[in-house]
């Protein structure tokens, strides 16, 4: 599903709000196992938005902080929601398995990669997704 001359788009999981749309360690659990897991989440209206489209969840508010999973938009049912087939994450407590918070940062900083900046809900630009993409595919081999 891999579509590499399209916009990608950022989601942020936040493990302290009991607002958010999944249940990370029934998730983690099913990948681990084989299987791709879908989940829904409601997302703010983006018109920009279509099926094929890559997600990368980000993990906010406690340490450590970081890309945590990566998907792919399977459906859109309504204007603020989305369907994404999950076929990676790591373990979000471990620092060394994810991307974290400061190397996106470092290495891409014109994007606002936390909540100070509206990061979550936004678009990832195609030369920053094709880099986060490759970073991501060598930390998943890596700890496979």
């Amino acid at each position: 599903m891999e579509n590499k001359k399209e916009k990608g788009f950022l989601l942020g999981w936040n493990p302290n709000s009991k607002e958010w749309h999944w249940d990370y360690k029934k998730i983690y659990s099913e990948i681990q196992n084989g299987k791709k897991p879908i989940v829904r989440w409601t997302i703010p209206e983006r018109k920009e938005l279509k099926v094929g489209m890559e997600v990368f969840i980000i993990k906010l508010g406690t340490a450590p902080k970081g890309i945590i999973a990566h998907g792919y938009i399977i459906e859109i049912p309504y204007k603020h929601e989305i369907k994404i087939e999950f076929d990676s994450i790591q373990n979000a407590d471990d620092e060394k398995e994810i991307i974290s918070l400061t190397e996106l940062k470092n290495k891409f900083k014109p994007k606002a990669w936390d909540s100070q900046g509206d990061a979550v809900g936004s678009y990832i630009d195609e030369a920053i997704l094709q880099e986060l993409r490759e970073m991501w595919d060598e930390l998943v081999k890596k700890d496979n």
